[in-house]
């Protein structure tokens, strides 16, 4: 089934910030009326974020990963997350979840 929704992350060298982001988007997105996909864009971190998204994707729904194995700049990844996604709508945000400000409780 297409998603309604893409939410497209970019990361580089994200592992210690990208659990609590993944587990606050999903909390929040499962309880919409709507389906959505979460992808996360590696962009050849050298941390083990691309290793820390495997290990959520058995924990947050519909999470894949794009594996880059070297650094082409956010908005190469940010690209590449928009053509690859499904959504009807899509977004991208950073990993820090700077967007969590304006969400409602």
């Amino acid at each position: 089934m297409k998603p309604y929704l893409s939410v497209i992350i970019p990361a580089y060298n994200e592992a210690k910030r990208l659990p609590l982001t993944l587990i606050d988007i999903d909390k929040h997105l499962s309880k919409a009326d709507f389906s959505y996909e979460i992808i996360v864009v590696n962009d050849g971190s050298k941390d083990g974020t691309a290793e820390i998204v495997n290990r959520f994707s058995h924990l947050v729904k519909n999470l894949s990963l794009i594996d880059n194995k070297i650094n082409h700049g956010k908005g190469w990844v940010v690209k590449q997350g928009m053509l690859e996604s499904k959504g009807n709508i899509r977004l991208f945000m950073d990993s820090d979840n700077a967007t969590k400000k304006g969400w409602k409780n």
